[in-house]
């Protein structure tokens, strides 16, 4: 019941973002210092919440997009860029798009296998010639620790070990780069991550 309730108050806009905001720089430190921004001139942030990354991508022709129309309304008030209410995997939604950088941030620990399938489908049809999906996801890590109590705690139900992130992750895009992390408070990692850069097949 009160992970039920947590759920429901994370879905409220600032509250996820108060919640975000201590670890939002911390979560991006791998894509900020591997990815070549310079070069991306077209983003579209699949999952983007009420907005959490879109500073990152400040000058670049941005596309959020969200299922949840109360985090879309949020993001649109505070930052510039297009943002549109709906599901990528749906066709009709950014028919003929490409993209040099595809962003999907901590979005596929909340679906199933069978879905993240169906959505790096799309994602390899969305990247444009010479541009990359970059995707930061949570890891269940193997052994008993913060990291591991945490990720099982998570409103995302699909936390996976790191193994199986590489394995899902490749069926539908070429790796170019695959960097496991850990973010939290000082001496005390509490969240283990993937960055995974990857190209279409």
């Amino acid at each position: 019941m009160i992970r039920r309730a947590t759920d429901r108050l994370l879905e409220h806009p600032l509250v996820y973002r108060t919640w975000q905001a201590p670890f939002a720089s911390a979560k991006l430190k791998p894509f900020l210092n591997y990815a070549e921004r310079k070069r991306m001139r077209r983003v579209l942030d699949i999952g983007c919440g009420p907005g959490t990354n879109a500073r990152v991508f400040a000058g670049c022709d941005y596309v959020g997009i969200d299922v949840n129309p109360d985090y879309i309304r949020t993001a649109s008030a505070r930052h510039p860029g297009r943002w549109v209410v709906g599901d990528v995997t749906d066709q009709r939604i950014l028919p003929n798009e490409q993209f040099d950088c595809v962003f999907a941030n901590s979005l596929m620990h909340h679906l199933d296998d069978a879905a993240v399938r169906n959505l790096l489908r799309r994602i390899a049809a969305l990247i444009a010639p010479g541009g990359a999906a970059h995707v930061l996801d949570l890891v269940l890590p193997a052994r008993t620790s913060a990291g591991r109590v945490l990720a099982q705690l998570d409103r995302g139900r699909f936390a996976r070990p790191l193994e199986s992130w590489r394995t899902l992750l490749t069926e539908h895009l070429q790796q170019e780069h695959f960097e496991p992390y850990a973010f939290g408070l000082p001496l005390l990692p509490m969240w283990q991550m993937v960055y995974f850069v990857g190209v279409p097949r």
